[in-house]
């Protein structure tokens, strides 16, 4: 064999020990890639204590639109009982997160539990008092029985407070009943076991055209009050605020497609939860689109601490500033 022939195959031979090299590398990007997608992907737990489109419509969209995947974190929605349930949940680590009735988070940070309100969910209460046959007013509530979820809760505060600011005294005037979640308040309504109860847009588009009359605008009676609002444990919060932050940003878009893109979200929403009537999850949405927001105030706080009546322990811990962290939401939302 002459030089040049040595020269051609050892040519030959590099490029050939090129390409594979070339191969293994791409094989080996590949593995790295996969195996780094599934790492990146941080496991959250979400606690929340209702299965109320109300609460569920922002967690389903951030799941079915990217937008947990978009912030590295693989969510697993996990529904429990109670709001007390939910906050034991946080400090045990448990959860990582919570959907709580407003009050039952103030409560908790009152009574020394380590949470932090990290953000409002549902701003304002968007329920509206329903009535059951023959009650057609308001002041036809007298003398009747009213369905709340169970004692403590922020069904029972919310109805017996607007009730009040309209007049009507609880024991006086109407008698409570604790008839249990939204399903089986809209039983007992059905059965006239209750005569009247508070619901949510999904149970008011289920109602109305049943002849069930609305009483009351909750809403406009109690503005001052977030329905419902994000906590976690304070632990977190110190360890991982950039993960906080980030949590807060993914509910923050699928709470801004439910605002700006209604359409949209009905969609998404009932493609990943199949429930109830596309239609019908569409004209809840009219009621409860603008309610969404992650940013909670100092002046939110002090309504649900008079509403809790925790106002002696707040002033212990400091006041309402030391309830909530407001660093995390403005960022999220782009304000800092």
């Amino acid at each position: 064999m002459g030089l040049k022939d040595c020269r051609d195959d050892r040519e030959w031979r590099n490029q050939a020990m090129l390409r594979s090299l070339t191969r293994t590398f791409v094989a080996l990007l590949a593995l790295l890639y996969t195996a780094g997608g599934s790492v990146q992907a941080k496991p959250i737990t979400l606690a929340y204590n209702t299965n109320s489109l109300n609460v569920t419509l922002p967690i389903v969209l951030a799941q079915e639109l990217g937008f947990f995947t978009g912030e590295g974190f693989d969510v697993t929605a996990v529904y429990v009982r109670s709001g007390p349930t939910a906050m034991t949940a946080l400090v045990s680590g448990s959860a990582d997160y919570a959907v709580v009735g407003s009050t039952t988070v103030v409560q908790a940070i009152a009574k020394g539990i380590a949470a932090v309100v990290i953000g409002n969910f549902v701003r304002r209460v968007n329920w509206v008092l329903m009535g059951g046959a023959g009650v057609t007013t308001l002041n036809s509530v007298k003398g009747q029985v009213v369905g709340v979820t169970s004692a403590g809760g922020m069904t029972e505060f919310l109805t017996v407070e607007a009730l009040a600011r309209r007049g009507l005294k609880r024991d006086r005037d109407y008698r409570i009943h604790y008839a249990g979640n939204s399903p089986a308040r809209v039983a007992a309504l059905e059965a006239k076991i209750i005569q009247a109860a508070a619901f949510s847009p999904g149970e008011r588009v289920v109602l109305e055209p049943k002849g069930f009359p609305v009483l009351m605008d909750m809403g406009q009676v109690v503005p001052e009050f977030p329905l419902s609002i994000l906590a976690s444990s304070r632990r977190k919060l110190e360890s991982n605020p950039a993960e906080v932050e980030a949590f807060l940003r993914a509910l923050h878009r699928a709470m801004e497609v439910i605002r700006t893109d209604k359409d949209r979200a009905a969609a998404a929403a009932f493609k990943k939860t199949a429930r109830g009537d596309l239609a019908r999850e569409r004209k809840a949405l009219d009621y409860l689109a603008d309610d969404y927001s992650i940013v909670i105030t100092k002046e939110n706080i002090q309504a649900l601490i008079y509403a809790a009546g925790v106002e002696a322990d707040a002033r212990k811990l400091g006041g309402a500033e030391k309830f909530f962290a407001a660093e995390p939401q403005a960022k999220a939302v782009g304000r800092r």
